[in-house]
């Protein structure tokens, strides 16, 4: 059998060499999709998970927790320090827990710095994070020196970029306050080490230190030293009595890293770690690494999308290399059935004809998937070295899973050996005289057809019902698979409607002549050899299009759901002496002259004068890269009808156009049209009333809500309401609510992560405030947009390979087409067609189908796209009010993959028809 089937491989290269680039095709796709996937995790691993990265393990507050807070105070004191270890790291496997504990301070701005500190007065801020016993643990890498020594309180870590702004380097020393005003006592410490930069959306904007715990606690005790000597020179007896550590209260840390012991079972030990949070009565999760940073995303956006579609994706890869592998046999399987015909009646066996067919295939097999492999390796390396090259993509990784690599290679072997058993079984199943005839190719009318016709509709119509039902339920197992079962019922019925639609197009060619009309003749009298040219293209176009119109909707949808979980960029909380002056003159010398139709009306109970506000938001206004900045006043508090535990939050006001420019998107419906109107009040998706009740000073006031998809920002009503429950004009100290007045921020769309620090700094300054009181979701905003363009980035270069793998396929086809039709080609020229008729003839078959191949590919892409799209954001638009997701088609872009195709078949068609004319009309008849 080995020998039958290497002299079948030595004496048809031509047929097998096509067999051979088939594969490679198929696996190529699949081993490009599967590494994009470990990719795209290993480069989210980078982003969004790169804080837990380092770790084996990762505990953190279940989304389902009660009290978040409490339960991050729990994480920190279950976890311990380095120096005195909590009963987490008594638990089986633990070898350290390191919770990461984040203390505020002031680093000594350099001396040539322009402006107010971002902190103090002579201080920016900084973010002193606690160093674990295991350094290896720390997410960012040591770039220079060493950490800070255990026990140290005169140490420090730096991050680089800092490092590089202040000018110092290893060695240098620098000062902490821990106090924000100007004579406050500062600690002279040393930089014994540089770190990379953070990418932790939380540490965005902000000095980044590395801190002994014995430094993160003299800190903490200096900051309440000094506010407890404040509150005694204010006059608060009491204060300086109070023991200082007693005030200090409680750490807490947002996650815990897990270190397991060597040799640990990592199952065993996440059970034991979920049994200590059980017992402990600590509402946690325990997750890897890698799992905790896709929770992450799950919960921004909604739905754990990246999982999702990165699985799809790969379903969507099998099914493409079984359809291209398959279809480049089916062209074979005529001739190849004949061939094993004549082997049966020399004396071949049929367990002989069988057993050379499967080690042919496992041969061709194994080689074409290793090339698809090595190629596809190639391919993703140079798409992610280039992606990363691009401002703001560096953290774009390749890492590649040896395990799916091994798996294209089998299962390239295995879709190679089913699909060449499909001419081993025609050819032993009957008489070899039997087999030896020509087959009839499937058409309406005959038995062939019909079968094709029953089995290719219940396919259709199952698939179809399976894909609308997935959509509708948002189940995308259920829509992918009913997708491809659809697919495949129109591949199936492709030999029954794609010649009779060529034959329509072909009516086109007539001008052309003879070779016009026999092209046109050709496509209905082959149906099979038509069907099987054209599904090559067919299956290219249909994915490309489906990821194109998916990933334009996708982007466009994620861009409306950003805008509406993050409506408000930035907030800055202000405070007494804010602004770059006690006072603001307009054109005729008074203060606040615009107070009547602005903001500056009324600046609550925070000692905040109402021109020092309208400074602050005037001069945070003209920063680079702000577009809108509202003034937001205390007003009132909300009432019962909140709901429980959201009674008495407070309640701001607000200039109606200032609101609505700086408030980015809202949920669709009624409601959000009146954001900004008298007698609405905005408030965050924890409310769910339909109407609210504010109690001001003066009164209460029943508003309608207009809800949106944002927890994080708190109620606004209209200055009009406002000032009928007692918000006064002017800068009134006694009788106004509670609450501090804040600043609510539009950010330029050029704003990006490595500019959001220096934005922020900004912002501080021209605000008077620490930035520790710029709050917001932009940096994660900015994180998750990064994460999708740059995965987006990478899907969309790979569909350009597609559709280069789609145009070789139609060659490749073509090529087999051409030497299957040796014969039928000799006999025209025999008749009378001349070499450049034949070409003609072949070039305008090809061309017609593949332009029709094209446009029925563009017609079920957008509609598979558009599906799935849905599939995957259906929950995700609920959460803002849409019903519905539209797809985005790309209407430029279907255009071009049109003209690419039809161009493609003409340029696939040049060598076999060179070929075929080349041919000598006698050499080609005595072909068998």
């Amino acid at each position: 059998m080995l020998k039958l089937a290497l002299s079948q491989l030595r004496d048809q290269p031509r047929r097998y060499i096509s067999v051979l680039l088939a594969i490679t095709i198929g696996v190529t796709f699949l081993a490009s999709a599967l590494l994009v996937g470990s990719s795209s995790t290993a480069s989210l691993r980078n982003t969004l998970g790169a804080t837990y990265s380092k770790a084996d393990l990762v505990m953190a507050p279940s989304q389902a927790a009660t009290d978040t807070y409490g339960t991050m105070e729990s994480l920190a004191a279950v976890a311990g320090t380095s120096a005195e270890p909590g009963p987490l790291q008594d638990v089986e496997g633990v070898q350290e827990a390191y919770a990461h504990v984040v203390t505020p301070v002031g680093v000594q701005r350099s001396s040539d710095a322009q402006g107010q500190g971002t902190w103090g007065p002579d201080t920016d801020y900084a973010q002193a994070s606690t160093v674990p016993e295991d350094t290896s643990l720390v997410p960012e890498a040591l770039v220079a020196g060493d950490y800070p020594a255990a026990g140290s309180t005169t140490e420090i870590a730096l991050d680089e970029r800092t490092a590089e702004n202040l000018g110092v380097d290893v060695g240098s020393t620098t000062f902490l306050k821990a106090g924000t005003s100007s004579d406050a006592a500062g600690r002279q410490v040393t930089v014994t080490g540089l770190t990379g930069v953070s990418q932790d959306p939380n540490a965005v904007g902000a000095i980044q230190l590395k801190v002994d715990d014995a430094l993160a606690q003299a800190l903490k005790l200096d900051s309440v030293k000094e506010m407890t000597a404040a509150a005694s020179a204010a006059g608060e007896g009491d204060a300086q009595a109070a023991d200082p550590e007693e005030l200090m209260g409680s750490d807490y840390s947002e996650h815990v890293l897990i270190r397991l012991q060597e040799g640990t079972d990592l199952a065993a030990a996440q059970a034991a770690l979920e049994d200590f949070a059980t017992a402990e009565g600590i509402e946690a999760t325990v997750a890897t690494p890698d799992v905790q940073a896709q929770e992450q995303v799950a919960q921004m956006a909604g739905s754990n999308i990246f999982v999702y579609v990165l699985a799809a994706f790969a379903a969507i890869a099998l099914l493409v290399t079984a359809l291209v592998i398959s279809n480049t046999f089916s062209v074979l399987v005529a001739q190849r059935s004949r061939d094993l015909a004549l082997q049966r009646a020399l004396g071949a066996s049929r367990r002989q004809v069988r057993g050379a067919v499967l080690t042919e295939a496992g041969i061709i097999g194994v080689v074409g998937a290793a090339i698809g492999v090595a190629l596809a390796s190639g391919i993703v390396v140079a798409l992610v070295a280039w992606g990363s090259t691009n401002q703001g993509f560096g953290f774009l990784t390749f890492e590649a899973n040896p395990r799916d690599l091994i798996a294209c290679v089998a299962v390239g072997m295995v879709l190679t050996i089913i699909a060449s058993m499909s001419a081993a079984l025609a050819a032993t199943r009957v008489s070899p005289l039997e087999a030896m005839r020509p087959r009839e190719d499937a058409a309406v009318g005959n038995r062939a057809g019909t079968v094709r016709l029953v089995l290719g509709s219940i396919a259709l119509l199952g698939g179809l019902a399976g894909l609308v039902w997935g959509a509708v339920e948002a189940n995308l197992a259920i829509a992918v698979a009913g997708g491809a079962l659809s697919f495949v019922g129109v591949l199936m019925l492709a030999a029954l409607f794609v010649p009779a639609v060529v034959s329509v197009a072909g009516l086109a060619a007539k001008p052309a002549g003879v070779p016009g009309r026999m092209a046109r003749l050709n496509s209905v009298r082959n149906p099979g050899r038509t069907a099987s040219t054209a599904a090559a293209l067919l299956i290219g176009t249909t994915l490309v299009a489906m990821m194109l119109t998916g990933g334009r909707t996708a982007q466009h949808q994620m861009d409306t759901i950003f805008a509406t979980e993050f409506p408000v960029d930035l907030q800055v909380e202000l405070a007494a002496g804010s602004g770059p002056a006690a006072g603001v003159e307009d054109g005729t010398g008074q203060p606040g002259a615009d107070a009547e139709s602005g903001a500056g009306a009324g600046a609550g109970a925070s000692g905040l004068e109402a021109d020092e506000a309208l400074a602050a938001q005037q001069a945070v206004a003209g920063v680079d890269n702000v577009d809108g900045a509202a003034l937001l006043l205390p007003a009132g508090t909300t009432g019962p009808d909140a709901g429980a535990g959201l009674e008495d939050l407070p309640v701001f006001a607000s200039d109606p156009d200032e609101l609505r420019s700086v408030v980015s998107g809202m949920p669709e419906g009624e409601s959000s049209e009146r954001l900004g109107q008298a007698g609405t009040i905005l408030v965050p998706n924890s409310i769910e009333a339909d109407t609210l009740t504010v109690t001001g000073a003066d009164g209460s006031v029943e508003l309608d809500v207009i809800p949106s998809a944002s927890s994080s920002i708190s109620p606004v009503m209209t200055l009009e309401d406002a000032r009928a429950i007692g918000l006064e004009e002017g800068a009134a100290q006694e009788g106004q609510a509670a609450g501090v007045p804040q600043l609510w921020l539009d950010a330029s769309d050029g704003v990006t992560m490595d500019g959001l620090q220096q934005l922020n700094t900004e912002i501080a300054q021209a605000a008077g405030v620490s930035q520790d009181k710029i709050a917001g979701d932009l940096s994660i905003r900015l994180l998750f947009s990064v994460v999708i363009d740059g995965m987006l980035m990478v899907v969309t270069a790979l569909l350009a390979v597609s559709v280069l793998i789609a145009l070789i396929g139609v060659a490749n086809t073509l090529s087999l087409s051409a030497i299957e039709r040796s014969r039928e080609n000799s006999l025209m020229r025999a008749l009378g067609l001349t070499r450049r008729g034949l070409r003609g003839m072949l070039a305008l078959e090809a061309v017609l189908i593949s332009g029709v191949a094209a446009l029925i590919g563009c017609t079920l892409g957008t509609f598979y796209g558009g599906m799935g799209a849905h599939t995957v954001f259906a929950p995700m638009a609920e959460g803002i009010g849409q019903s519905i997701v539209w797809p985005v088609v790309p209407w430029w872009e279907m255009a071009v993959i049109v003209a690419v195709s039809v161009l493609a078949g003409l340029l696939a068609s040049v060598a076999p028809s060179q070929r075929a004319a080349k041919l000598a009309p006698v050499q080609g008849l005595a072909v068998a």
